[in-house]
Order: C-alpha cells, then sequence, then structure tokens
C-alpha cells in the first residue's frame, strides 16, 4: 500500500517526522501554520502523526504512526525531508540522497542543522522565527533547485568512500582485538580506573579539607575579634 502511494505520486512526496521521542502534543503550535502551507502545494505528504487521525486533514496529506523510514527515504519520489535535526534520520537521509528541512527542538539538533546548511543539503528554520511564508519558500527553494540534492548525493560518496566495507571492517577490528588479546592500548584511561580515580575522590577531599580549614580560620578570627572587643569594652567601662 505504501509502496503504490509512493509509485503513483505525480508530483513527488515530502516526508514529515519529529522522530519517535516526540510527542504530538508537545509539538510547537507552528505546526499548524505548517501542515496549511503543506496543503497548499502541489505534492504528496508523508506525515508521521501518533494519533489515529489528524483534524481537518488536507486530502493530500497521509498520516501514520510509524512508517519504515529507511527504505521510504530511498523511493525516488521522495523529493523532500521535513524533520527536527536528530542525528539518525540525519544520516538516513543523507545515505538516501534525500535533501532536508530542519527545525530543531531539542540537544544536539541546533548544531545538526546548522550543518545542513554548512554543506548545502538543506535549510534551517526556527520554531519561534517560524512562518508561513519563511516555511513554504525553504520548500520550495529546495525541490526547485537541483544544486541541495546534488550536495546530498556529493556528501554521501563522500562518506561511503572508505578502503573496506562496514561489515569488512567491522571483522576485521574483532580479529584485531582477539589477535591482541583484548586490545588493551584501544581502551581508554578510564576503562583501568577505580571508582574512586574516576570520579576524583582525592581531589574532592583535598577541596572539602581546605574548604573546612578556611571555614575553621574564619570563625576563629571572628570569635577572636569579638572576645577582643567585649574585653576592650570592659575595660573602657572599668
Amino acid at each position: 500500500d505504501l509502496k503504490s502511494y509512493l509509485d503513483n505520486s505525480k508530483n513527488g512526496v515530502i516526508y514529515v517526522s519529529f522522530g519517535t521521542n516526540v510527542i504530538t502534543d508537545q509539538l510547537p503550535i507552528q505546526v499548524k501554520d505548517m501542515i496549511k502551507v503543506l496543503s497548499r502545494l502541489p505534492y504528496d505528504v508523508l506525515l508521521k502523526w501518533d494519533d489515529d487521525e489528524l483534524p481537518g486533514r488536507p486530502k493530500n496529506i497521509r498520516v501514520s504512526k510509524w512508517l519504515p523510514q529507511s527504505d521510504l527515504l530511498r523511493h525516488p519520489n521522495v523529493k523532500l525531508f521535513i524533520m527536527q535535526g536528530g542525528l539518525q534520520s540525519t544520516d538516513e537521509a543523507i545515505t538516501a540522497g534525500v535533501p532536508l528541512i530542519g527545525l530543531p527542538m531539542l540537544a544536539d539538533q541546533w548544531f545538526n542543522v546548522e550543518r545542513y546548511e554548512y554543506h548545502g543539503i538543506g535549510i534551517r528554520i526556527d520554531w519561534d522565527t517560524f512562518t508561513e511564508e519563511k516555511f513554504e519558500n525553504a520548500v520550495t527553494k529546495i525541490i526547485g533547485s537541483e544544486s541541495y540534492r546534488q550536495n546530498v548525493i556529493k556528501l554521501q560518496t563522500l562518506i561511503h568512500d572508505q578502503p573496506m566495507r562496514p561489515l569488512e571492517r567491522a571483522v576485521w577490528w574483532t580479529e584485531h582485538v582477539l589477535r591482541h588479546g583484548g586490545a588493551r592500548h584501544l581502551r581508554g584511561p578510564a576503562a583501568n580506573m577505580s571508582w574512586a580515580e574516576y570520579h576524583e575522590l582525592d581531589l574532592v577531599l583535598f577541596l572539602i579539607t581546605c574548604l573546612l580549614i578556611l571555614v575553621f580560620i574564619f570563625i576563629a578570627l571572628v570569635y577572636y575579634v569579638c572576645r577582643y572587643c567585649v574585653t576592650l569594652k570592659k575595660l573602657k567601662a572599668d
């Protein structure tokens, strides 16, 4: 059913997903404006949506709670991927050669989406400056310009240009570790540290001791100053 939907799309498909960790109710209110813009465009839209139905769903938008994203992106009719800038989704889009519009929400997503523009594979739009016009211009620009897809394919080629295939590399490194008795030379220093060493408890205890000494000195000074003032007051009274 999904394959026939993709195959039969006349003008191409825009895929929209904000990841598995984002609940529909938590999406910014601007999503309504985004859907409004997508409904005006001459493209079919696949929207990952947690609810069973999208209220007032336009005819050109199809919703689903789950979609086989990696396979879906590889379909030649997918023109654009609109997403939140997650690293795994970014990697899948580059592997499939699909340009991106990133609307970051949390964690590393802002950095990832900045790299889209740096490499010329997509456009960044922030939710707090989101407007229908800006979003529509971004969609039109990416789909209408072949340079974005060409840049994705170029980046895809660079990433995949390796001396051996991933499976071969995994086998080689597995054998390397076995040949060298666990490959201790590849382990980070923290791997052989005790819990106390890892958390630098000796340094923490030293700092706490210094702090306690300073507090003790301060209290002692206050005590002797107060005692001196009381003694001086008594002498004046006498």
